[in-house]
């Protein structure tokens, strides 16, 4: 009697043990004691029909990304002119100035320049550079350049791609279980299941930070803000505390450079110009009054001051912090100010060269972030501190100045990031936590915005679970009374193996972790379907087997080999169409998907393989002289 059938039931029983021993803490973890859950940690998921959470849709800026790489570009072709020109160590933005228009790039000398030198500087150059930005026009003093437009397309993809990476890493990082990240076109979807209102607000803050960290210098040498001064004096009028009076620009004060008083040097050297904001504790997350005061401010030098003929020059730029108003002494106040500065535009360190990040506190014990530059940032920052003492530093991330510390030494390597003075201590640690998370998983390429929010509660998740949690019991009946009835013993073996079937699939889907959705539910059905199909296959050819006069032993042997690859070949076509739908569907078509993969590989095993063993473990202990079929 061939005995190979006894160690396939013992692996059977293996399975079919350990996959109850592994979905308790699915099902009932609550009656379960400490040390079980620590030893089986993994449960099966709900998805978001089922659990709720948050649906997500954001487009990227790619306009932005086009800007940023020619505002790189300009700059480097701007330079490499000047240095042929002769005057590689001037400043350039008084010769020489750019501007971006679309896909273009135009630089434009300010002065007369030899003809011939132009063309054989621009054209040298473009030259020997990547042909994806070339020349294609000189009109008088002004060079006109293209990105090509497969260039283009390229830069947007690799975009798209990088950011949908930085999201999954960010929302990895915040420790969301399962969640699904994907593009449908030019959209970036995020699905996060079974998290309350808080969690949601930020993780959706996480995701919307560009984290686009720039350390810049504060342009002391400039007389702009001195020019804005004497024309906002001249048209609007201040008191003898540098105060406006007037609309729209009521309240804003000139405030000369305290730190250069202080050392000594011209106090009116580096102005800033400042507005009450109103209570220092004003929460992080509620700061909508600084974005008020920010865009009075900022319509003041976008739109008035151009029209006056005070634009901000060539590559410079304005930058704003929400800070508190010192005194002369450089001591704190309660008031809390938004404050305007001047900033270098062009700058060649960024968070890209920041290679880990951590909480830290500094000398007040207030939260700040702690960041170490890889070789090359440290070589930049090193050069640019080092070249620069007695300047401020503005260390900018995404659309504000967090601080602007003066450069006391030479830096290589460590930097510390402050976060303002904005809001309590725990909102500050919270901001430098989640600060900490977007630097470890990189910047977004370009800012997002949200197109689509929608959320769904937990109530129709659990009226989604009943009513799928009935169609699978009806169904379960209905498949399970028809094959008791029409096969009888053989019947039961059958339903045996559909009841492994769905315990082994949960198991392995728990086992990943995988979510399960209403399209998987469908999928588990359909699966469970599908298997009593293949033993209806094996007992029908049984069946012929015994018409034509066999015993039952040589009928079941006969009948498993005839429909083994009549139950292979459906099985295997139908896990192709189960790939293609995961490669290339989205959140409910993979979840259908995965149930239905799984579904096909417990299936054989259960429907085939596990009846066979139950077929000569009865046939062992006695010889079966009618089979019940």
């Amino acid at each position: 009697m061939d005995r190979k059938w006894l160690w396939r039931a013992l692996l059977f029983s293996f399975f079919g043990i350990f996959s109850v021993v592994y979905l308790l803490p699915t099902f009932a973890p609550s009656s379960l004691p400490g040390w079980y859950k620590g030893y089986f940690t993994k449960k099966v998921l709900l998805g978001l029909d089922l659990a709720g959470g948050v649906h997500l849709e954001y487009a990227i800026d790619t306009d932005s990304i086009i800007e940023s790489q020619l505002d790189n570009w300009g700059e480097d072709v701007k330079g490499k002119l000047m240095e042929a020109y002769g005057e590689k160590d001037k400043d350039n933005s008084e010769h020489v100035s750019i501007v971006t228009r679309g896909n273009r790039l135009e630089i434009t000398f300010k002065k007369e320049i030899n003809q011939q030198f132009l063309s054989k500087a621009t054209a040298d150059y473009t030259d020997a550079r990547d042909p994806k930005l070339h020349r294609v026009d000189t009109k008088d003093l002004t060079v006109f350049y293209a990105i090509d437009n497969e260039f283009t397309k390229d830069l947007e993809e690799k975009a798209l791609v990088r950011a949908v990476d930085t999201i999954r890493d960010r929302v990895d990082e915040f420790g969301v279980a399962s969640p699904e990240i994907y593009r449908k076109d030019d959209m970036i979807v995020v699905e996060l299941p079974g998290l309350d209102k808080d969690s949601q607000e930020s993780i959706k803050r996480i995701i919307m930070r560009s984290a686009h960290l720039e350390f810049k210098l504060v342009d002391s040498e400039s007389q702009y803000m001195k020019e804005v001064a004497k024309y906002l004096r001249t048209t609007y009028g201040m008191d003898e505390a540098g105060i406006i009076q007037k609309a729209p620009y009521k309240g804003l004060v000139v405030v000369p450079d305290s730190y250069g008083a202080r050392k000594g040097g011209d106090k009116n050297r580096t102005l800033y110009f400042q507005m009450d904001v109103g209570s220092r504790d004003l929460p992080v997350e509620q700061q909508q009054e600084f974005n008020r005061v920010r865009k009075v401010m900022d319509k003041l030098f976008r739109e008035e001051l151009p029209k006056a003929g005070l634009p901000v020059p060539q590559g410079r730029e304005i930058g704003f912090e929400r800070t508190v108003k010192h005194t002369d002494q450089g001591i704190p106040t309660a008031q809390k100010v938004i404050q305007s500065m001047i900033l270098i535009r062009n700058t060649k360190v960024t968070g890209e060269y920041i290679v880990n990040a951590q909480v830290g506190y500094d000398q007040q014990g207030a939260a700040v972030v702690n960041a170490r530059f890889n070789r090359t940032g440290g070589k930049y920052f090193g050069d640019l501190t080092g070249k620069h003492m007695g300047w401020k530093m503005a260390i900018k991330l995404d659309e504000w100045v967090e601080s602007a510390p003066v450069i006391q030494d030479e830096i290589f390597e460590n930097v510390q990031i402050s976060l303002g003075v904005t809001g309590s201590q725990q909102e500050r640690y919270r901001e430098a936590e989640e600060l900490v998370g977007v630097l470890r998983s990189g910047s977004l390429p370009a800012p997002l915005s949200k197109e689509m929010e929608l959320n769904k509660g937990p109530s129709l998740g659990k009226d989604a679970i009943r009513r799928g949690t009935i169609a699978f019991i009806i169904g379960i009946i209905l498949v399970v009374g028809f094959m008791l009835f029409y096969y009888r013993w053989s019947g039961l073996i059958a339903v045996s193996a559909l009841v492994l079937n769905v315990t082994m699939m949960m198991a392995i889907m728990a086992a990943f972790e995988a979510r399960l959705t209403l399209p998987g539910i469908a999928g588990i059905v359909l699966t469970l379907g599908m298997a009593v199909d293949a033993n209806i296959i094996i007992f029908e050819r049984i069946r012929e087997e015994l018409r034509l006069g066999k015993n039952p032993r040589a009928a079941i042997e006969a009948g498993y080999g005839r429909a083994f690859w009549t139950i292979m070949d459906s099985q295997i076509t139908t896990a192709i169409a189960g790939i293609v739908l995961y490669e290339f569907g989205t959140g409910p078509i993979k979840g259908f998907a995965v149930t239905l993969i799984i579904g096909i590989i417990t299936s054989v095993v259960t429907g085939v393989f596990f009846t066979r063993v139950v077929y000569d473990f009865v046939n062992s202990r006695k010889k079966l002289e009618n089979l019940s079929i």
